[in-house]
């Protein structure tokens, strides 16, 4: 039990480790504070470059698959690999290490989901392109995709506890992005624009 509440705490920790702030060190410079603010790579590829956005990303990517396959290899109970998968992305959301100012957790979910189901990432991605190509907004792409990503892990492991950590996991993923979420729909989904469709 303490090994298993370990693998956990480690994997929170590991999450506090940023692209973001790893590029802000090679650049000695605050990214940060221009573009939308956020730490992720899509404000350090909007501020620095399509290099920097790729480099941030495969920080991000790495850390939470580096979390799930690790814990694969050694064996641990799904029950610590799910709860892990929460803590990883935590760690990154609201790293103790940075005044609990970090990101969105994205790429961290793409890279945990990668280490957990092959089937269901490319379910995720199919899923986030295709809505987000229909509505124009890869945000309500990916945010849309969840709930059918969810009842497909449910599908894959049937067990009740697994099912509300992964529910925790969407959910702490959603309410983090809420303003995102709000300006996709009121960009893609305004009333001038349905009127406009209309005409």
């Amino acid at each position: 039990m303490i090994t298993n509440i370990i693998y956990i705490i480690v994997a929170y920790f590991l999450g506090n480790i940023m692209g973001g702030k790893l590029l802000e060190k090679i650049y000695k410079e605050e990214f940060t504070n221009k573009g939308s603010g956020n730490v992720g790579a899509r404000n350090a590829g909007r501020v620095l470059g399509f290099r920097s956005f790729i480099f941030v990303l495969v920080v991000d990517f790495f850390k939470g698959f580096l979390v799930v396959i690790m814990l694969k290899i050694l064996n641990a109970n799904d029950w610590v690999i799910y709860s892990a998968i929460i803590l990883v992305i935590l760690g990154h959301i609201k790293p103790v290490i940075f005044r609990f100012k970090g990101g969105k957790g994205v790429a961290t979910f793409f890279g945990c989901m990668t280490a957990l189901s092959l089937n269901l990432v490319l379910v995720l991605i199919l899923c986030t392109l295709v809505i987000g190509i229909i509505v124009k907004s890869l945000t309500i792409g990916f945010y849309s995709s969840l709930p059918l990503i969810t009842y497909l892990n449910y599908v894959e492991n049937p067990k009740f506890l697994i099912l509300g950590l992964f529910i925790i996991t969407v959910v702490l993923l959603s309410v983090v992005a809420i303003k995102d979420i709000e300006e996709s729909f009121d960009k893609y989904f305004s009333v001038k624009k349905i009127k406009k469709s209309v005409r």
